[in-house]
């Protein structure tokens, strides 16, 4: 598997070697459905080509709103990192996509194996979730 996905640049190239060893591919067409609202959350995605969109429900009879739109390099679905949770969100493929899949068995591995990797890997991932609420915030302080 190549290891030079701009989802990993934060990595030196052993880091990337040994995380990209853990990943499987996914491939899903446009229109697709990568996940639905209350699925159960056990695999985190890094798109690798493509684009997706991003549905949440608005509260008003079950209609659904697309809050974001994802390019190569995303990551989608990082609460699969943490047990028990379910799907917050419906992400659609909007056209055909390539995904790289972290699942929680070999996120598992990871953290059993270099403690020094995942928690480089959890920071990068939580600096991404920080950026993502404050961007939410600036949008939604400019709607209200």
């Amino acid at each position: 598997m190549e290891t030079s996905f701009s989802f990993l640049d934060f990595l030196d190239e052993d880091e990337r070697h040994f995380l990209s060893a853990l990943l499987s591919e996914k491939s899903i067409s446009a229109g697709e459905v990568l996940f639905e609202y209350g699925d159960p959350a056990n695999i985190l995605y890094f798109l690798s080509e493509g684009r997706l969109s991003v549905h949440k429900y608005t509260g008003f009879e079950e209609k659904l709103q697309v809050i974001a739109l994802l390019d190569p390099g995303a990551m989608v679905g990082e609460a699969a990192l943490l047990q028990g949770h379910v799907r917050q969100t419906r992400i659609v493929a909007i056209e055909d996509c390539r995904l790289y899949c972290l699942d929680r068995h070999d996120f598992a591995k990871l953290k059993e194996q270099s403690k020094e990797l995942t928690c480089r890997f959890l920071e990068h991932i939580l600096s991404i979730v920080t950026l993502r609420l404050e961007r939410t915030s600036d949008r939604l302080a400019r709607v209200l």
